[in-house]
Parts: C-alpha cells; sequence; structure tokens
C-alpha cells in the first residue's frame, strides 16, 4: 500500500494543477504584499513592490479562471499574456517575464513532467535577465535563478513535482538571505530584495495549492469573504454602504461611458452579454453608458474601443469591497486608470503620453501639449494596458511616451513590442523631467529631431523631492526618525529634520548651482497656499537672481517636488 501523501503522488502537471498553482500565489500575495512593500531601503513611502507585483498576478489570475481547456501549453499561453498586459512596476514586469519564459517552455504540451516544468522554469530566468538592460545581482533575477538551478536539480534526482517546487523555494530561500550583502544599500538598509521575496512568496502559494483541490481553495477564499463581511456587520450593527453582489467567476464591476459621432451602439450589447453578468448598456445621444461584472475588464475594454473612445473609466474589484477594504475608500484607487485625451495644440507626426499623478500635473501636461495623460506615479504605477491603450487611443501612427518615473520605464517599454504603432519610450524619471522634454516638443520637427531635443531637455534639469520618513534608520550617515521630513536627490537622501521649510532649503543648497536660472516649486495636497507662500518668500530671499516659479501640482507623498534649471 502507498502511504505516501496524495499532493506527493503525482508525476504530470496539467492544465486545472496550473491553475490551481496561479491561484493560490494570488491568495499568498494578498496576503504577503504589505510585508513586501515594507523592503524599502529608503524609508519613504514608496515602497509598492509588493503591490505590483499582486496586481500583475491578479490579471494572470483572471485569465487562468476563464480558460476551460485541457492544454498547460494553452493555459500558461493566456496567463503570461495577461500578466504582461498587467505588469505594474519592475517588478511585476519582471514577473510577467519569467512566466512568459515559462509559457514558451509549456508551448504545445497537455501535462508536463518534472524535467519539463525544469526546462520551462529556465526559460523564464532567460526570458526575465533579457527583459532588464542592465541586470543586476542581489535582486529577484538572482533569486530567480538560484531557484531555477533548485528545481533542475531535483528533477535530475528524480524527485516529483511538489518536491521539486520545494527544493526549487528552499534554494531561493538562501539566495534572497544573500541578497542583503550583495547590493550595499539592502546592505546598509538591514534588509533582503523585495522583489525577490516577491518570486518566493509566488511559489510558496504554488505549493500551497498542490496541497490543496481546486475546491477546497474556491471556498476557503469564499469562507473568508464571508468571515470577513459577517465581522464588518456585527461591529458597525448595519452596512454602512451597499456593495454589489457577485459572483466569485465575475469580480470585477467595469464601469465606462464610450462617445461615437456616429452614434450607432447597436451590437455593443450583445459582444459584451459574453463577457460577464449584470450587464446594463443606456446609449443616448451619441454617448454609450456600460455597467458589468465581469473576469475581464480588459476584454470589455477593448470591445468598447471597437465603437468609440473611452472615458470615465472605473473597474471595481468587487473581492476587496467585500473583505472591508473596498478601493472606493482609498485616496487613490489602485484598479482604476483615468486617461485624458484633451489636446487643443498643433499635432505632430507624434502623440505625445505622459505619465502624471496630481490634478495640477495633470493641467499643466496637458496645456503643454500632452494628448494622452495616463493617471499614475509613485506607489500607484500604472500597467502596461494602460499605457496600451493610450497609444491605442491616438489619431497618429506614431507615439512618444514619458513614463516620468523610474519605476514605470520598464512598462513603458514592453508597450513597444505590443502595439503595431511606432512607439518611443523617453527614460524621464520624475515629472520635471517630463515637463522638461514636453515644452521642447516640437509638431513641425521629425519625431526623430524632437527625441534627440526632448533627450538633452532631460539632462538639463534637477530634480528634489520632500516627502517623510515612514521609519528610523541611517542612511549614508544621516540619522532618521519616523515621521520627519526627508529632502532627496539622485536617489540620495540629503537632508532630514523636524522642520519642513529648512529641510528643503537643505536640499537645494545641494541641487541649485551657478549655472541654473529657474527653480520651480510644485506644492502638494497636503501643502496650503500659505505654507507654500512662506517657503517660496525663503527661496527668494535666498536665491535673488534666479527666477523663481510656484506652481500648484497637487500631488500626493511629496510636499514639494523642485524642478531646478
Amino acid at each position: 500500500m502507498n502511504l505516501m501523501p496524495k499532493h506527493k503522488q503525482g508525476n504530470l502537471l496539467h492544465a486545472n494543477d496550473f491553475k490551481k498553482m496561479i491561484l493560490g500565489a494570488n491568495y499568498f500575495f494578498e496576503r504577503e504584499k504589505e510585508r513586501i512593500n515594507a523592503l524599502n531601503v529608503f524609508p519613504v513611502p514608496d515602497g509598492d513592490t509588493g503591490t505590483n507585483m499582486s496586481m500583475t498576478l491578479r490579471a494572470a489570475m483572471e485569465g487562468s479562471m476563464a480558460y476551460e481547456g485541457q492544454s498547460i501549453g494553452e493555459l500558461s499561453e493566456i496567463v503570461a499574456s495577461k500578466a504582461l498586459l498587467g505588469a505594474r512596476g519592475n517588478s511585476g514586469v519582471i514577473l510577467s517575464q519569467i512566466l512568459r519564459g515559462i509559457a514558451h517552455g509549456l508551448r504545445k504540451k497537455d501535462h508536463i513532467s518534472p524535467a519539463e516544468l525544469s526546462k520551462a522554469f529556465q526559460y523564464g530566468v532567460v526570458y526575465a535577465y533579457k527583459a532588464v538592460s542592465k541586470p543586476v545581482e542581489g535582486t529577484i533575477l538572482t533569486v530567480s535563478r538560484e531557484m531555477a538551478r533548485g528545481i533542475r536539480s531535483a528533477a535530475r534526482k528524480g524527485k516529483n513535482l511538489y518536491d521539486s517546487l520545494e527544493e526549487a523555494v528552499n534554494s531561493g530561500k538562501v539566495a534572497l538571505a544573500k541578497t542583503t550583502d550583495m547590493l550595499p544599500a539592502l546592505k546598509e538598509a538591514g534588509v533582503v530584495d523585495a522583489g525577490g521575496l516577491g518570486l518566493l512568496v509566488f511559489f510558496e502559494g504554488c505549493l500551497y495549492a498542490m496541497k490543496k483541490s481546486f475546491n477546497d481553495m474556491l471556498n476557503h477564499r469564499k469562507n473568508h469573504l464571508e468571515e470577513a463581511t459577517e465581522a464588518s456587520e456585527l461591529s458597525t450593527g448595519s452596512a454602512v454602504g451597499q456593495i454589489e453582489p457577485f459572483d466569485l467567476e465575475f469580480p470585477y464591476c467595469t464601469e465606462l461611458i464610450i462617445k461615437n459621432e456616429n452614434g450607432n451602439f447597436d451590437e455593443l450589447e450583445n459582444l459584451l452579454s459574453t463577457l460577464g453578468d449584470s450587464l446594463l448598456v443606456a446609449d443616448y445621444n451619441k454617448i454609450a453608458k456600460v455597467h458589468i461584472h465581469t473576469a475581464s475588464p480588459g476584454l470589455v475594454l477593448q470591445t468598447g474601443q471597437k465603437f468609440g473612445t473611452l472615458h470615465d473609466i472605473k473597474i471595481d474589484n468587487m473581492i476587496d469591497q467585500h473583505e472591508g477594504t473596498s478601493i472606493r475608500s482609498k485616496p487613490v484607487d489602485e484598479n482604476r486608470f483615468i486617461m485624458h485625451s484633451v489636446s487643443p495644440h498643433e499635432k505632430g507626426e507624434a502623440g505625445l503620453i505622459s505619465v502624471s499623478f496630481g490634478e495640477g500635473f495633470r493641467e499643466i501636461f496637458l496645456s503643454l501639449g500632452a494628448d494622452e495623460i495616463v493617471y499614475g506615479g509613485q506607489t500607484m504605477n500604472p500597467n502596461v494596458e494602460d499605457l496600451f491603450n493610450a497609444v491605442e487611443n491616438l489619431p497618429q501612427q506614431k507615439a512618444i511616451i514619458l513614463p516620468n518615473n523610474k519605476n514605470i520605464i520598464l512598462v513603458a517599454q514592453q508597450v513597444k513590442a505590443l502595439a503595431k504603432k511606432d512607439v518611443e519610450v523617453l527614460e524621464t524619471r520624475s515629472l520635471p523631467e517630463g515637463l522638461a522634454a514636453l515644452v521642447t516638443f516640437n509638431p513641425s520637427l521629425t519625431t526623430e529631431e524632437n527625441i534627440e531635443n526632448m533627450q538633452q531637455s532631460i539632462k538639463e534639469v534637477k530634480t528634489g523631492l520632500i516627502t517623510y520618513a515612514t521609519r528610523d534608520t541611517t542612511v549614508k550617515e544621516v540619522l532618521i526618525q519616523a515621521g520627519q521630513f526627508l529632502g532627496l536627490y539622485s536617489d540620495k537622501i540629503i537632508s532630514a529634520g523636524e522642520d519642513l521649510h529648512e529641510v528643503a532649503l537643505e536640499l537645494l543648497d545641494e541641487i541649485v548651482s551657478e549655472e541654473n536660472d529657474i527653480i520651480t516649486v510644485f506644492y502638494g495636497q497636503d501643502v496650503s497656499n500659505r505654507e507654500a507662500a512662506k517657503l517660496i518668500s525663503a527661496i527668494t530671499g535666498k536665491y535673488p537672481d534666479h527666477e523663481i516659479e510656484p506652481q500648484y501640482g497637487g500631488q500626493p507623498i511629496y510636499y514639494y517636488i523642485f524642478s531646478v534649471e
């Protein structure tokens, strides 16, 4: 009699097993993402690695849940494609590339052995390294490589699927512990690499799923939601707000407006009816309002685009709402991107897409000629699909993307491979760099000429940031206490203290030189006009020969953003 546990007996991985693994990984990420976010080298409120990887994985899960076939190759392709479109931030893109490589190794297969899974994992590592122009060891890349070595060693020893994955996880844990000593920034902060931990969480979720039946996992998720809902009702006595009922099969409440000059929406309802339930399509005078519960909000948007331009897009995850963490209560909606297509300026041969956050910055980018604004920035990175849709919305056949954040550059670069249009990504790492590039754009020039001029403008602007510390630490001999104000420049903490204006002036001391003429002060949503005026007065007094330009940026997280030119 074979007394080996059931999950250790199987030596072939089928499509339904792979689906379970993606579901288990998603469950683990929802539980652990804040712990991953907290692994931030700098003690500033911009840790979003866990959130980005979680949102990327959620998109992959969405695709897997809709698949009903029996081919693990077909399923892995869907998972990889959805993960790429949903990828957010550098960590999310790298995770999507690992899944893409795995899909390459699994193509045309109905089921696989441990040896075949090991080979697919090797492809995942290759794709991940290729996605990064300058791979750095001590990151998620290192952890992925060592995990691949672990699963290959186990497969060669003839171990079964579960034990092979377990050995991969164990190898990853050893590699992750070493990342602290591999990068000086990690060592100084005393943390491991956040992306590497995220990859481990992913595969630990896969291991968890292999122990559970598919229905067990769905029921566990459903029971968890019911318990959360009951606890909420008991604590409040009654529901504070009405949350729409939902079917686990269609967890995304998707709403949008479609505008069409011809006013023709005849087939819209029929096409959308196959994508979910609770469908409502109301059209009047060239405008259609759509409401639907779906597992594939991306497909809903793509279908809507066939009938006109999209506006007022809102995607709510109703599972989150039932867990008492409705995204409606958050300052920024993680599942929503907002795009504005407004440009009264002369059009060039290339359309301009800018990533921006803060009402003031949005208006400034639009006034300078941006054709599309994709909402996003620090802690709220847009995904690949957001930028892809922005490119598709342009009337031009060429596009220039301004990411305006170092963690969005890799996401933007994925659009080049997906779009049929000619897409260029300018590596703008801050909002001031994006503005400097946009000011230089001349619609009468060719795209190549504009890019050359814009790249030069980016080099001539310096960006300073004022935010706050999230924990006690010491960085480069600067003693920092939680709650203090911080001045950041060129990925370094320059100043720290209890007085906001003193920290700001000390930061400017480091940035401003005799070659500079203009200091633009963008004040954020948490700064009053009176406070901003006091700082502007102090800056003017300290730099009488410079032109000082105050602007309302309305940005969260950063009290002030300085642009020095």
